[in-house]
């Protein structure tokens, strides 16, 4: 046989050993899909009994740091046992039920199943070409959302990595928009006259930075005074608009909230709708934290006006409680969207299909994941009804906690209870050793509840979206915090509070 054949034959066969090497055989797909299950039934069986947060093992942390590159692979069994006695050990457990610092959900029973198909399936979500089927179902869920709020048939808007991604999306449009004609080619570089964006002290910080990120500035962003109920004050942004515009600026967006991330706070979002179409603003409203709360009843009619807005941020990963990550924006008309990024290469170009779109062109991602899915199947497979009992449950633990803050002296509540979140602190001891019992609480891995700055008072915040919380855990939480606090929770005499322990970073 000629030399260049057996050279042939023999890369043939070492592609073939390349190929199998990535690749599992029958035998090996069906081992790792019983540890994987193994694996599943412990962890969820042992949650309850294991410390929210952990007692680091810094040497475990330090040889994965450490470790270089393996030249060799090692079997499933070893990664394994590797995933049992280093990482779920060194993990914050945020599926235990007293893990309550953030608005950060414990997942759904389906969405990790979902994350696990949409990862064999690997569509990507651009062209409508590269993911049919994954294209009608992203498109289904947004628009369920849109009909959620009352946005037209013109309504458009993308699944994405959370609320962060939604507000730039969603902030992108209304600058483009302002921009006009020249926005892709001149962007700001050919104004005179600079672009001011305003929003409430409590907003959250991705505002920020999406104003860094789009050119804007945070010079530029006006963060603006709340009343007592920390809602934005129409008084004051109408003030700030009015100055802005004799001092040759250019107002173009205000950012409206539907659940402020301290207290929960919404902001009178028909009010500074009815003031931004008066003045030629585009309104945003962020509502990843709260907007998906208008599933129930309860809390449907305060949240009604945000089908005025011109866009929406939603954070599917938070009260539909899917595994992350999850977000969602949502524009008035779609069109705005394909004005900021509709971008066509010669290899991009693709015919277009009338019932399926090219997402490619709404957002400024070419590779996206399958995200719609675990969404999709969250909302087909527990239904509405569900979601609103839970979120209401949520409130419900949250005005609990309330009530015990309320009524026990040692306590004292920073804000009205008004969503699923509660600002309290330890009444008679100062910042330092409010701080110093937090720390501690979280350290001793029985809880984890988060820092909370409130009109200039520190204290702990907890917030209830933690599917496997129930009211006895709420009273063990607030009687271990009583107890660091120096309050004997038996007997009601004072012990020696916890003034000298280290304060919390």
């Amino acid at each position: 046989m000629p030399a260049n054949e057996l050279n042939q034959q023999s890369h043939t066969k070492k592609d073939a050993r390349a190929l199998a090497d990535l690749l599992f055989s029958a035998e090996e797909q069906r081992h790792a899909s019983e540890l994987t299950r193994a694996f599943v039934e412990r962890y969820h069986g042992s949650l309850g009994e294991r410390p929210v947060f952990p007692d680091l093992d810094r040497g475990a942390i330090r040889a994965i740091l450490e470790e270089p590159l393996p030249e060799d692979g090692r079997p499933l069994d070893v990664l394994f046992e590797e995933l049992e006695t280093v990482i779920v050990p060194n993990s914050t457990h945020t599926a235990h039920p007293r893990f309550l610092p953030y608005v950060q959900p414990s997942p759904n029973g389906i969405s990790p199943h979902a994350e696990a198909v949409a990862g064999v399936l690997n569509q990507n979500c651009n062209l409508w070409t590269l993911s049919p089927a994954a294209n009608a179902v992203e498109q289904k869920v947004v628009h369920w959302f849109a009909e959620l709020f009352g946005f037209g048939s013109e309504a458009g808007g993308l699944i994405t990595s959370g609320g962060s991604m939604a507000n730039l999306i969603g902030l992108t449009a209304a600058r483009d928009r302002c921009l006009g004609a020249t926005a892709r080619r001149e962007g700001l570089q050919g104004r005179q006259s600079p672009l001011v964006l305003y929003t409430s002290e409590e907003t959250h910080n991705s505002i920020d930075k999406a104003a860094t990120i789009l050119g804007i500035g945070t010079d530029h962003l006006r963060r603006l005074p709340c009343d007592e109920a920390f809602r934005l004050r129409l008084d004051r942004l109408a003030e700030a608009v009015d100055e802005d515009r004799r001092n040759g600026r250019t107002p173009f967006c205000v950012v409206a909230n539907a659940g402020t991330v301290t207290t929960g706070a919404i902001d009178p979002i028909a009010e500074i709708a009815a003031f931004c179409r008066a003045q030629g603003l585009w309104l945003h409203v962020d509502g990843a934290y709260g907007a998906l709360s208008a599933l129930s009843e309860r809390y449907r009619p305060a949240l009604s006006a945000i089908g005025q807005a011109d866009s929406v941020s939603l954070d599917p990963h938070k009260f539909l409680f899917t595994c992350f990550e999850a977000g969602c924006v949502l524009v008035r008309d779609a069109t705005d969207l394909r004005h900021a990024f509709d971008i066509s290469s010669s290899y991009l170009a693709m015919e277009q299909d009338p019932d399926l779109i090219h997402y490619a062109h709404h957002g400024p991602q070419l590779s996206r994941g399958f995200k719609a899915l675990k969404v999709w199947w969250s909302l087909r497979h527990f239904g509405g009804k569900a979601y609103a009992e839970v979120i209401e449950r949520m409130a419900d633990l949250a005005a609990h906690m309330g009530q015990i803050a309320e009524r026990r002296p040692e306590f004292e509540l920073l804000a009205p209870v008004v969503f699923n979140c509660v600002c309290f602190r330890l009444a008679k001891l100062d910042e330092r050793a409010n701080r110093a019992v937090l720390k501690t609480l979280v350290d001793s891995g029985l809880a984890f509840l988060g820092p909370a700055s409130v009109k200039g008072h520190f204290g702990l915040r907890a917030c209830f979206m933690n599917l496997r919380t129930s009211k006895a855990d709420v009273e063990l939480i607030m009687d271990e915090i009583a107890r660091l606090g120096g309050h004997d929770t038996e007997a009601g005499r004072d012990a020696r509070p916890l003034a000298t322990a280290s304060p919390a970073g």
